[in-house]
C-alpha cells in the first residue's frame, strides 16, 4: 500500500511539474509571439503605404463594418463642401450604402445650420427621408434642401447630417460657403453692333443703316389711302 501510494505521488507531481512548465512556456512565448505578430504588421503597413502588394496577416474571414476596436470612430464618416449665392436653392444627394453583412435600418437627421458665430440659418435644411432600411451591399439616397436668404452672403454655415442604427450617431459634417461663386456675369452687347452693315468691300467701315420711317397718313394720297 505504501508503494502505491509513494507512486500515485509521484505520478501527480509529475504532471504538476509538467503543467508548470507548460504554463512557463505559454506565459513566455505568448507576448513573444504578440511582439513578433506586431512588428510584422507594422512592416506590412509600411510597405503597404509605398504602394507594394502585401499579405494580408491574420485576416478575418468574417468581416463586418465594424470600427477596429483599438480605433476610435472618426466624427465625420463623409465632409461636403457647397458653394452657392443668396436666394438659391440648393439640393445636396447623399448615397447611404450598408457594407455590413446583414440588413441594416438606419434613421436619418440633420442638426441645425449655424455659422460660424453661432448664429442659426434663416431657414433651415429639410430631409426628404427619416430613414431607410438597406440590404447588405445595396444603397439609397437621400436629400438634404436649403432654401437660402438673402441675407445671407458672405457667410459659412455648418452643420451634420446624422446616420443612426441603433446607439451610435455617425455624422455627414456639411459646411456650406455662401460667396456667389457660382454666378455667370452676362454683359449684354450693344444693339447697333447687331444692326452694323457692311459698307463695301475696299473701304473695311460699317455703316449703319438707315432707320426706316412710317409715313403719316395725312401724307399720303387718297389714293394710297384707299
Amino acid at each position: 500500500m505504501a508503494n502505491s501510494n509513494s507512486t500515485k505521488d509521484g505520478q501527480q507531481n509529475l504532471f504538476k511539474s509538467l503543467q508548470q512548465i507548460t504554463d512557463l512556456s505559454l506565459s513566455t512565448v505568448q507576448p513573444l509571439m504578440e511582439s513578433v505578430i506586431d512588428n510584422v504588421s507594422r512592416i506590412n503597413n509600411s510597405v503597404a503605404e509605398l504602394g507594394i502588394p502585401t499579405l494580408n496577416i491574420l485576416s478575418n474571414k468574417n468581416k463586418d463594418c465594424c470600427t477596429p476596436k483599438r480605433e476610435c470612430p472618426p466624427f465625420c464618416i463623409a465632409t461636403i463642401t457647397r458653394h452657392a449665392s443668396a436666394n438659391e436653392r440648393i439640393v445636396v444627394p447623399v448615397l447611404i450604402t450598408n457594407k455590413c453583412s446583414s440588413t441594416k435600418t438606419y434613421r436619418i437627421g440633420v442638426r441645425e445650420l449655424k455659422n460660424n458665430d453661432g448664429k442659426a440659418a434663416v431657414n433651415q435644411p429639410l430631409l426628404n427621408k427619416s430613414s431607410v432600411t438597406l440590404e447588405p451591399n445595396r444603397s439609397e439616397s437621400v436629400l438634404m434642401t436649403i432654401d437660402l436668404n438673402a441675407t445671407q452672403t458672405n457667410e459659412v454655415y455648418s452643420t451634420e447630417i446624422v446616420v443612426r442604427e441603433k446607439e451610435i450617431n455617425q455624422n455627414i459634417c456639411f459646411k456650406l460657403h455662401i460667396d456667389n461663386a457660382n454666378q455667370t456675369e452676362v454683359i449684354p452687347n450693344d444693339e447697333k453692333k447687331y444692326k452694323l452693315k457692311w459698307l463695301d468691300w475696299q473701304s473695311h467701315f460699317y455703316c449703319e443703316p438707315k432707320a426706316k420711317t412710317r409715313l403719316d397718313l395725312d401724307q399720303l394720297t387718297p389714293n394710297h389711302k384707299a
